[in-house]
């Protein structure tokens, strides 16, 4: 068990979504454009909210340079319209990157942080970053954008003003952890960024409602406030369904609960959660998992069924991945990744008739959530620097 995790209990009562229950409501009330008809009423915890939230979200990235693209030439402009003219000709951005990598942690004391700051700013004026920007001429640029240190790798800065303007944030905030605002914590289907989610934790005594009902004919959903009023509509209704199997993931791993109960704790840092039915895992080629191992080895049918269940399991799959990093005050800065791998009930029909017993163990380990009925098929943890 890993040290960050094991330091603390588990957080009591951490919980998403509750199961949603019909109930008998006119969702005009909060919806002028909602239609009469069957309305679901759930609860929502501080981290459901956080996830569906569509308002914009603020995390700090390190910025460490930029890429300069250059105006092109009158000349240029009018070879790009000659047929067969290759972009592969044309002229790449400059990239601008600092070797500034001295970070200063904070200090507790305040006259020691000013001091240090004080130190790091004298230094970074021998960085060649500085003059390299100082020569760049604002007046031929097209366009000027940030580079930041992220996750993995780096991730683009869109730059506010002029190209002076520009040319003078660099300047000053190159090398300095940066603010960088997103559109809103669900980036895109099933991937959420999660390092605006409050350090401090979370109440799990705070819940707020969300209702799901139809408006033009298509489903909907949103969110109230505690005195009832909306809050915000969900612009995907569908991704309540990732908020289930989140729940229920929570409910049924003990080892995914510990990990992301040290998150939401504020143990550990968390940087990502992603619902992935891509998966690179095949298990036609692989070794089976070890809940099949165990239930063959203990049943009566014979070897080579492992066979026959190998190719369903590359069918109908979600892995449910937490990526995290210690806490900030932990040297180690490693990306620690832990991956639920769900399996879909229904791959497993055609193993009905031909091993009965095996589908009926499965079936009762199976949970049903509001995507569907799903049992963990295996689960796996990685490590990587997060730098």
């Amino acid at each position: 068990m890993d040290a960050h995790l094991a330091a603390a209990p588990r957080t009591p009562g951490s919980w998403i979504i509750t199961e949603g229950k019909p109930v008998r409501l006119d969702p005009i009330e909060f919806d002028p454009e909602a239609q009469k008809g069957l309305v679901k009423e759930y609860r929502i915890s501080e981290i459901g909210r956080y996830l569906l939230n569509p308002g914009p979200i603020e995390i700090r990235k390190r910025l460490v340079g930029c890429e300069a693209h250059r105006t092109p030439s009158a000349l240029s402009r009018m070879l790009q319209r000659v047929p067969g003219w290759s972009k592969t000709r044309q002229r790449k951005p400059e990239v601008l990157l600092s070797g500034f990598k001295l970070k200063i942690p904070a200090f507790k004391d305040p006259d020691l942080d000013a001091h240090f700051k004080k130190i790091v700013d004298e230094l970074r004026g021998f960085d060649p970053f500085a003059k390299k920007l100082a020569r760049l001429d604002s007046r031929s640029l097209s366009q000027l954008i940030g580079i930041c240190e992220d996750i993995g790798g780096y991730s683009y800065l869109k730059l506010q003003g002029s190209n002076d303007d520009k040319v003078r944030y660099l300047s000053s905030h190159t090398g300095r952890p940066v603010r960088v605002t997103i559109h809103r914590a669900q980036i895109s289907d099933g991937l959420f960024e999660l390092r605006a989610f409050p350090a401090t934790g979370f109440n799990p005594g705070h819940s707020f409602r969300l209702y799901a009902y139809s408006r033009d004919g298509k489903p909907a959903a949103c969110v109230l406030t505690g005195i009832g009023s909306l809050d915000f509509r969900l612009p995907d209704p569908q991704a309540v369904k990732y908020l289930s199997l989140l729940e229920q993931v929570l409910s049924t791993s003990s080892e995914f609960r510990r990990c992301f109960d040290a998150c939401v704790a504020g143990r550990c840092r968390p940087v990502r959660l992603f619902f992935n039915r891509q998966l690179e895992v095949d298990y036609s080629k692989a070794n089976l998992p070890e809940i099949y191992r165990n239930i063959l080895r203990r049943s009566e049918t014979v070897p080579s069924s492992g066979n026959l269940v190998k190719p369903m399991l590359n069918y109908l799959q979600v892995a449910v991945s937490l990526s995290y990093l210690p806490s900030p005050g932990n040297p180690d800065q490693r990306l620690f990744t832990h991956v639920c791998i769900l399996h879909d009930l229904r791959a497993l029909e055609p193993l009905r008739k031909s091993l009965p017993e095996l589908y009926a163990e499965m079936s009762q380990r199976a949970f049903s959530s509001e995507a569907g009925r799903y049992y963990i098929l295996d689960s796996i943890t990685g490590v990587s620097h997060a730098d």
